[in-house]
């Protein structure tokens, strides 16, 4: 798959997970955070697919 196809993909499902997560467990918490735990699932999506490409 293109880079930029799958950057634009984990971005979304980052945002989207990050929503849902941030709802059900700390419904005060503002934009900002969910924000910032969009970015750290972005970040860990990258460093996962890094260690598992790195293994094989």
């Amino acid at each position: 798959m293109h880079e930029l196809s799958m950057f634009i993909i984990r971005v979304c499902l980052g945002g989207v997970f990050a929503y849902i997560i941030t709802r059900l467990f700390r419904p005060d918490a503002g934009p900002w955070f969910i924000a910032g735990l969009a970015v750290f699932l972005v970040i860990m999506a990258y460093l996962l697919d890094f260690v598992r490409t790195r293994r094989q």
